[in-house]
């Protein structure tokens, strides 16, 4: 089944939760954030905050979503906020894609620096393993960050 790396749509929304939901990855409040993102891009058209891109089937089921915008107060950095793939489709090029499809719409916009921020949890190990995967290196650590034994960790990679 052939993917189709498309702008987000409302019709969107309600699989993208029954997705960050059936990955098991994300808490409530994660998910919460994640969603608001959305309804910011999907409500706010003017807004030039976060671009939000679905991975879909012919049959328009979303497989995969990435969110992508410029970190304020920058020249030509990024921050990717958010990437799932359905659990079912992990592991089958989808996110790999979106990462490609996102580099390249940071490429055309300027864009030379992409950063990641996720958790040092050991349930991030696979994600933290997908980012190095596409060449994403680990750039800092600030340990303690979202709680005692939790730390911050950035990853990136120059365009």
């Amino acid at each position: 089944m052939p993917e189709i790396i498309r702008k987000f749509l409302e019709k969107d929304r309600a699989q993208l939760l029954n997705l960050l939901n059936d990955t098991q990855a994300f808490t409530p409040t994660e998910i919460e954030v994640a969603l608001e993102l959305v309804d910011i891009y999907l409500t706010k058209t003017d807004q030039k905050d976060y671009d939000i891109y679905s991975a879909s089937d012919n049959d328009d089921t979303l497989l995969g979503y990435i969110c992508i915008g410029p970190t304020p107060l920058t020249i030509g950095t990024y921050d990717l906020y958010w990437i799932a793939v359905r659990t079912d489709q992990q592991g089958k090029g989808i996110g790999k894609k979106l990462i490609n499809f996102a580099e390249s719409k940071v490429k055309e916009n300027n864009g030379r620096l992409i950063l990641i921020e996720t958790s040092s949890q050991e349930k991030y190990e696979k994600t933290r393993r997908f980012y190095e995967s596409v060449g994403y290196q680990l750039l800092s650590r600030i340990k303690d960050y979202y709680k005692i034994g939790d730390d911050l960790l950035v990853y990136g990679k120059y365009l």
